[in-house]
């Protein structure tokens, strides 16, 4: 073995990684964002992705719910604590429902970047081998 055999050159670095763009909060408003991954590195980034969402999924149909409770009585106390509760659960912009289907629609991109990344990194690779045969 020689000394070069484990030197892994910027670009052939460059090459076995895949980057994702996102946005990230910044005191209320999104930011795009992004970060590289090692290819070997995306399968398993995809089912923690995928177990997140799966996880959010649950969180929105309990927002959901949330949004859909009746008071405890038909008094107006009762009834104004239902309204603002149907309103901060809903799906306009800033309440909970909206900001977790969000999160999952983030999620979901992401996991389509990984996936896409994944698919041209197996593509190409399948292509540098029939070559070299």
């Amino acid at each position: 073995m020689s000394f070069f055999d484990g030197v892994v050159t910027t670009a052939q670095k460059a090459v076995r990684q895949a980057t994702v763009h996102t946005a990230i909060n910044s005191g209320g408003s999104a930011q795009a964002a992004s970060f590289t991954v090692d290819i070997e590195q995306i399968p398993g980034l995809i089912a923690k992705y995928e177990d997140a969402r799966e996880k959010m999924e649950r969180i929105l149909r309990k927002a959901q719910q949330l949004g859909n409770i009746q008071g405890p009585g038909e008094d107006e106390v009762s009834q104004r604590l239902v309204t603002s509760l149907n309103e901060m659960a809903g799906h306009n912009e800033g309440c909970l429902s909206w900001a977790v289907a969000d999160g999952i629609k983030r999620l979901t991109s992401q996991i389509d970047q990984l996936k896409a990344a994944q698919r041209e990194y197996q593509t190409t690779d399948e292509n540098a081998t029939a070559r070299q045969v």
